[in-house]
């Protein structure tokens, strides 16, 4: 099956979706390893809830019903041929035993079945991650210069060892707004990389990019970034107030404001006070803010290596 046709607002929203599906497989591995088998049958249909309704989400309204899913499920891949069909069934499977198990029976379901539909369900996961074109590094980069068309003067991109910290290699890569219509910047890091190797750079393979706050070569001006361990409905209430996008990094997030804050002391009297937000505070990495009060600026990280597999990905926009 081709990659599906989406305009940017589709593929923000599916890739929000596809984030919420991941998140329902975490949690399926860790219940059915510790046997809770009841809990586990709503997070399957949960997670085929989310995939379905990415795979649709330039044929559904915002928020479809649970049978709306199903239906257009049905209508429009039910007999699509280069769309698996065991998928279509799987769904119908898992809402229908979902349905079963909480409504009308209180028996557990075979474990046996359960393993057989999580591995399913992981095999849907991977063919929508396939099939739906996914929010790029410049989609993001696009978005925040929109947002801020005459305060952006450059970007900078980090390559870097993600093991350490200090006293490493690190590069450096600054480029003028308009070059996003000239290149990708993955093509950036790829081609630094071979660089990097060409050098004998000690395991440049596991380098990688890291998007930087610092706007102007010649002059302070950021975004606010940093790392956030969990979220929950009151830290994404607090994330609303400031504006910006978040993305999910394995059990992590990355916070990315769109405004551009003026002045290098007033972006670090923004991060000490983000470490003071009654919300933020527990939940904010406090040595990514405090290295990159020492560095002058943050960086965090939008690729994946061999040594950090999981590539960020678009969640939410604020």
């Amino acid at each position: 099956m081709k990659k599906l046709s989406l305009n940017i607002k589709q593929r923000k929203k599916a890739s929000t979706l596809l984030v919420l599906a991941s998140t329902e497989i975490e949690a399926i591995d860790v219940l059915l390893n510790n046997n809770l088998f009841r809990e586990a049958v709503v997070h399957l249909y949960f997670a085929s809830f989310y995939i379905s309704h990415a795979l649709l989400c330039h044929k559904l309204p915002s928020r479809p019903s649970h049978n709306n899913v199903e239906n257009q499920l049905h209508h429009v891949y039910g007999r699509k041929k280069t769309f698996p069909r065991r998928y279509v069934k799987l769904h119908s499977m898992l809402h229908k035993l979902r349905t079963e198990i909480d409504y009308r029976s209180s028996h557990s379901p075979e474990p046996s079945k359960l393993k057989i539909f999580f591995k399913q369900i992981t095999a849907f996961y991977k063919f929508a991650y396939k099939v739906i074109p996914e929010i790029q590094n410049d989609d993001i980069l696009q978005d925040i210069l929109d947002n801020n068309q005459d305060k952006i003067k450059d970007f900078s991109i980090d390559i870097y060892c993600p093991k350490t910290y200090f006293h490493h290699t690190r590069i450096t890569v600054w480029f003028p707004p308009f070059y996003l219509k000239i290149f990708r910047t993955t093509n950036v890091v790829s081609h630094t990389k071979i660089f990097l190797k060409k050098l004998k750079i000690k395991n440049s393979q596991n380098y990688v990019a890291g998007l930087n706050s610092k706007l102007d070569q010649y002059s302070d001006r950021h975004l606010l970034m940093f790392d956030i361990d969990s979220i929950d409905a009151e830290v994404e209430a607090t994330l609303k107030k400031i504006g910006g996008l978040l993305l999910k990094t394995g059990r992590g997030f990355h916070f990315i404001g769109k405004n551009v804050i003026e002045g290098g002391k007033e972006w670090t009297t923004t991060l000490k006070k983000t470490l003071r937000d009654p919300v933020l505070k527990q939940r904010i990495d406090k040595k990514h803010i405090a290295i990159s009060l020492q560095r002058g600026y943050s960086t965090l990280r939008i690729t994946g290596s061999p040594s950090k597999p999981i590539i960020p990905q678009f969640f939410k926009e604020f």
